[in-house]
């Protein structure tokens, strides 16, 4: 692809309106949870079971929507296999349904982050813009990745993310030679991506989301004894979270009405929802005070907390409430370690690191951008652990699935 000053200016562009727009996309949703959550229960002085309430309501409407409009919003598998089937991502009239579904889904508390859908309308916009400046099937491609690194840097906090994704693409290819031109894109979209959600915050209340909030670092030998546990224990719960999506999707294949669906998604939204109110939602917001708070909850309750928001993240979405995973497996993977935490004390910050580290790179299976995600969440003294545990339970991963091909009899 030819590196010139025209395409550089599109990509500093296109990474400014891809944080303008996640910003102010947040925004609208944090004011709608605000509202349905907070002031209209407080304003009305509803029953406790408010939560089942709005979680049938919620139920209701997603079902309708789903079969009446359509599979909305897109993940972002989605845009990206539809672009590469269409050279494309439909954006006449699709734009409109990715932002209502999404809204709808991350209103009325599914436990889902809001990257799919703001991947499907940056899609629709980049293929917009594509069209009426003539772009080719290449510079597409190139824009569509610049513009969802760009997005993915911005709602996580996490500036690397995007400069990761050519190094994730090389090793999935097993190649070793990196295109610095395309790392200065993603790295030059990012900056100008950052820049753009700034821009927005500013002009709002700011809110301290995907933060942690540990004990200072204290370094303790024993903490030595649990870093192979908490990386064990963080990539069976990965596997966990993976049979539990499975176990999801065989559920809806079989009962396959999509708004009955949505009624027991809203049910079970509810239904935790009452439980604790960890468990509505991505999982941004709530990291913060879960990390402040866990050492007075119980070690059960935390264990629970996390396989209960993995469920809850797969029932919604095989059920048709759809959405992003990366933030709630982010925080059922954190209370999972907060739980060791708990048990075994000794540098808890590491052991929760470690076990994160591990799970989320089995749930996504993307050891560099899972450790570039994780850089700013943790103290940066625990970065070289972070990365070290990512590639180990990539690692392993791979190891697992050849040792499950040897004992799969050929048919």
């Amino acid at each position: 692809m030819k590196f010139n000053s025209v395409f550089v200016l599109y990509s500093a562009i296109l990474g400014f309106l891809a944080g303008l727009l996640s910003a102010l996309f947040l925004t609208i949703v944090n004011l709608m949870i605000q509202l349905v959550w907070d002031t209209i229960p407080q304003r009305f002085d509803l029953p406790v079971y408010y939560p089942i309430i709005f979680g049938l309501i919620g139920g209701l409407l997603v079902g309708l929507f789903q079969r009446y409009v359509g599979d909305y919003p897109k993940t972002m598998e989605d845009t990206l296999e539809e672009f590469k089937a269409t050279n494309a991502v439909k954006y006449k009239r699709q734009l409109s349904k990715n932002f209502i579904g999404a809204l709808l889904v991350l209103t009325f508390g599914a436990s889902l982050g809001p990257e799919a859908a703001l991947a499907s309308i940056l899609g629709g916009l980049i293929s917009w813009v594509g069209d009426r400046l003539k772009f080719t099937f290449a510079r597409k491609e190139e824009f569509l990745k610049l513009g969802i690194g760009a997005m993915l840097a911005t709602i996580f906090h996490a500036p690397l993310v995007g400069v990761a994704t050519p190094f994730e693409e090389k090793l999935a290819h097993k190649s070793h030679k990196i295109k610095w031109r395309k790392l200065l894109l993603y790295g030059l979209s990012t900056i100008f991506g950052l820049i753009g959600f700034a821009f927005v915050q500013q002009l709002f209340p700011k809110e301290m989301i995907f933060k942690l909030r540990l004990p200072t670092v204290a370094w303790t030998k024993e903490v030595w004894l649990l870093i192979l546990p908490a990386a064990l224990l963080g990539i069976a719960f990965g596997y966990l979270f993976l049979v539990l999506e499975r176990l999801s999707d065989k559920i809806a294949e079989k009962i396959q009405q999509p708004v009955l669906l949505a009624l027991l998604a809203g049910l079970c939204i509810g239904l935790f929802g009452m439980w604790s109110s960890y468990f509505l939602f991505s999982g941004e917001h709530e990291l913060l005070g879960l990390s402040e708070n866990y050492t007075g909850l119980t070690v059960s309750f935390l264990f629970l907390l996390a396989v209960g928001k993995a469920l809850l993240t797969n029932l919604c979405f095989a059920f048709g409430w759809r959405g992003g995973k990366i933030f709630p497996a982010v925080f059922s993977s954190t209370a999972l370690g907060l739980a060791l935490a708990s048990l075994f004390p000794y540098t808890p910050g590491l052991i929760v690191a470690i076990a994160v580290a591990a799970s989320v790179t089995i749930i996504l299976n993307q050891p560099a951008v899972t450790a570039a995600l994780l850089l700013f969440l943790f103290p940066l003294q625990f970065f070289p652990a972070i990365f070290l545990t990512c590639f180990a339970a990539q690692k392993i991963a791979a190891w697992l699935k050849s040792f499950q091909r040897t004992l799969t009899p050929p048919l």
